[in-house]
Parts: C-alpha cells; sequence; structure tokens
C-alpha cells in the first residue's frame, strides 16, 4: 500500500475487530478530502445505527465530545476518534464519491501539519495538554521517526500515548513504559502531550515515517560522472548512460528505468539487467559487460558515438566478434536489422588507471559469452589453457574472444610486471 509517487490514489482499507465487540477502540482514517482536508464518518461501513458509537476529541473542553458523532460529521486528517462497534467483525474505510460522481477523498500520500489551540488542566480533563491524532497514512507508522521529525514541537517526555482499550499508559497493547520506538497500525489512534498548553500547537507527518517507506534512494552518490553514449541517425539521437558506483546494491543499481526512447522508434537502445529495460545503469565493480539491445522498428544505418568518457573509464564496444575502442568523440557506424537486434551489441567497462595505482593482486579476469576482459597494467602475456593443459589461445591484449574453441572450462593465466593470476572460465 505503501506509495512513493506523489500522488493520491484510490482505495479501501479494512480494519478487523474480532474479538472487541462492545470494546472502544482508537481509531482514525488514512484519508484525505479534496474538499476541506476533512472527511466524512459516513465512509466508515458500518457506521450508522446501533452498529457502531463513534465520539469525536472537542478541542474546546479538552475532553472527548458528550454527544455521539453522526454519519455526516468529518473529520479532519490524521486527528483520532473513539469507536465502540457492536459486533465482531471488519470495519471497512471506503473512498467516496460525492452526488455527482466526482471523488471526494482517497488515500493520504502528503504532508498533514495538525494544529490546534491545545487548553490547560481542568477538572474535566486534570492533565491538560492534550492532542488527538491517528495514524495518517495506508501503511505503519514509524514511532521514532514521527518523534524525531516533530522534535521542536515540544512533546512531554518525547513519546506517543496509545490505546489498549483501557488505558494510554501502554506500548501496542502491553502494560509498560511509553512507546518512543516501534510502529502504529494503519488507521491506528494516539495522543501526545505538549509540555505546555496554548495556541497553533503544531505536529507534522510526513510520508517518510511509513514504515515501508525508502530511507534513501537506491542509488547514492557516483563516485565517477556517467559515460554517456549517443545512437544517432538522420532524424534521431538517443542517449543513453553508465556509471561506476562502488556502493551499488546487488551488483548493479536501476537509476533510472524511463526508457529516454526516439518519438519515431527508429533505433532505440537499452541495457538489459536481469530482465529490465534500463537506459541508466550503474554497477559495483570493473570491468563489466552491459549487454545493450538496440530496438528498431526498421533496417537503418545508426552511429554510436562516444558523446563522454570521464577520467578513470575504458570503453571497447563489442559488436559481435568486432572489438570497437571507443575514445571520447569516437563514432562506430554500422546497419541495424529491424527487431530487437538482442544480445549483438556490449560495452566492456573496464577502469584505466596508472602502473603506480596497481599492486600485483589487481588483475581481474571476467567473462561473457566467450568475450575475456582483463583489468591489469603491464600484461606482458595472456594463455589460455583448456582440460587436458594445452594452451589454445594467446594474447598480449587485455580484450580477446574465444571464438575458436569448444564448450566446456578453461585456464585464464595472465602475467604482468609484478605477477600472474589463473582463473578458471567456462565457455559455453
Amino acid at each position: 500500500l505503501v506509495n512513493t509517487t506523489n500522488n493520491n490514489n484510490l482505495g479501501n482499507v479494512r480494519i478487523s475487530f474480532t474479538g472487541t465487540q462492545n470494546k472502544w477502540k482508537f481509531i482514525g482514517a488514512p484519508f484525505t478530502s479534496v474538499q476541506d482536508s476533512k472527511y466524512r464518518l459516513e465512509s466508515i461501513e458500518p457506521v450508522s445505527g446501533s452498529d457502531v458509537a463513534v465520539v469525536l476529541y472537542d478541542y474546546q473542553s479538552g475532553a472527548w465530545s458528550e454527544s455521539w458523532a453522526t454519519i455526516n460529521n468529518r473529520v479532519p486528517q490524521a486527528e483520532g476518534f473513539f469507536a465502540c462497534p457492536f459486533y465482531n467483525g471488519t470495519m471497512t474505510f471506503n473512498n467516496d464519491y460525492n452526488t455527482d460522481n466526482t471523488v471526494d477523498y482517497s488515500l493520504n500520500n502528503s504532508e498533514i501539519t495538525v494544529t490546534r489551540d491545545v487548553i490547560t488542566s481542568t477538572s474535566s480533563n486534570p492533565n491538560g495538554n492534550w492532542m488527538s491524532l491517528a495514524n495518517p497514512y495506508p501503511a505503519k507508522l514509524d514511532i521514532a521517526k514521527f518523534l524525531s521529525d516533530n522534535s521542536e514541537a515540544g512533546l512531554q517526555g518525547g513519546v506517543v500515548y496509545n490505546f489498549n482499550g483501557s488505558t494510554f499508559d501502554v506500548t501496542n497493547g502491553t502494560s509498560g513504559s511509553l512507546p518512543t520506538s516501534g510502529s502504529l497500525p494503519v488507521c491506528e489512534g494516539f495522543f501526545v502531550n505538549f509540555s505546555n498548553s496554548g495556541e497553533n500547537k503544531r505536529v507534522t507527518f510526513n510520508k517518510t515515517q511509513m514504515t515501508s517507506y525508502p530511507s534513501e534512494a537506491k542509488s547514492k552518490t557516483v563516485q565517477n560522472p556517467w559515460i554517456e553514449m549517443s545512437l544517432v541517425n538522420k532524424r534521431d539521437k538517443v542517449k543513453f548512460f553508465f556509471a561506476h558506483n562502488p556502493l551499488a546494491e546487488q551488483g548493479y543499481d536501476k537509476y533510472d528505468a524511463n526508457k529516454l526512447f526516439a518519438t519515431t522508434g527508429v533505433a532505440e537502445p537499452y541495457f538489459v539487467t536481469d530482465g529490465m529495460n534500463l537506459v541508466k545503469e550503474e554497477v559495483k565493480e570493473l570491468p563489466y559487460y552491459a549487454t545493450l539491445n538496440v530496438r528498431s522498428e526498421q533496417d537503418t544505418l545508426m552511429t554510436f558515438v562516444a558523446d563522454k568518457i570521464p577520467e578513470g573509464y575504458r570503453v571497447s564496444l563489442i559488436d559481435g566478434e568486432q572489438t570497437i575502442e571507443m575514445n571520447e568523440g569516437s563514432r562506430y557506424e554500422t546497419n541495424i536489422s529491424a527487431g530487437e537486434n538482442a544480445d549483438r551489441f556490449k560495452l566492456l567497462i573496464q577502469n584505466n588507471v596508472g602502473l603506480n595505482q596497481v599492486s600485483q593482486t589487481d588483475i581481474t579476469i571476467t567473462n561473457s559469452n566467450r568475450h575475456v576482459a582483463i583489468s591489469a597494467e603491464a600484461i606482458s602475456n595472456v594463455e589460455v589453457f583448456n582440460a587436458l593443459g594445452q594452451r589454445v589461445y594467446q594474447t598480449k591484449a587485455s580484450t580477446f574472444t574465444l571464438s575458436g574453441v569448444q564448450s566446456g572450462v578453461y585456464v585464464v593465466r595472465v602475467s604482468t610486471a609484478k605477477g600472474t593470476k589463473s582463473q578458471k572460465i567456462v565457455v559455453e
């Protein structure tokens, strides 16, 4: 139910009241209203007749109202009320429509500030300074995050008071200290107590207080700038991007899943990572083979252009058996067939560092569909041996394709000025 966009969505919330017949429940609805930021109690079913009794908090007296609420009462966002169902079952909060069939309100997804005049102690309210609230979101509310965001509000004790059916000095229904952590369920009501009374006391809710809301963007600070490349024809220029990010999760990060494709659809490049089509990709480790598909509606002549290759990168474009070293400004022209052109092109991204930055252990061997890439400085020799110990390939290049060998297990041995490294690879 957690909505990470800026749009409010329609939806219903159902709360089970099994075993709570004739017992009070402190609740509120996770709605936002188009009209006045208040929702009608009519939206809660059942709420009419003898099915449920509802009492609203009266800020004029600092106590619960002495009269029952009706289905026409409107309750402000994020404010709680008492409900006593005379049945065992489920209470449903429904998104509602006006008589003209326009939406009256929807599930809330925005910041909410509750501002109230909080009265001091009275005979009917001896403790004073209370504000009646409720979780305003269709997800659990992180208590610690809510308190942290309202640390300057002057809340007494820096705690919240939730209800277990009889008192407010409990944590999620268990007697004990007041809650400063954990979570409040959907629609759960609670109180806060201010250190003093006064006008315009204020607390704020925001959607990052939802326990399931992402605490930060998945993609963190990119250590190097983006490699920027384009696919160009006579009418269109479509860009795609790649970056090395040592903080990337799961080996890669989906930085931007929006496809920035050409309007004509003549040619659309995209990376394929675990079945996802991306125009931006960042990975945790280099060297890395980025599979680049090029979707086209027709046969056409296209040009790959290296618009920007920042310092620290070495980029090779692999077209079938051909490897093209791409420097900034480089262009590679080729014919593109109509269709997906799946797996035809790859980008080999490597570190490009100086000799003084490389130790003996800094030799990395990567294999992808017979394309072998070696990250090392001062390569003196590269040898490939089969399972019988026979050398089947030899080169001094850092990238090569094992196109003339059978499928199986091979050993790649890399010799440099500072040492050697051997690694098994599987050729399919």
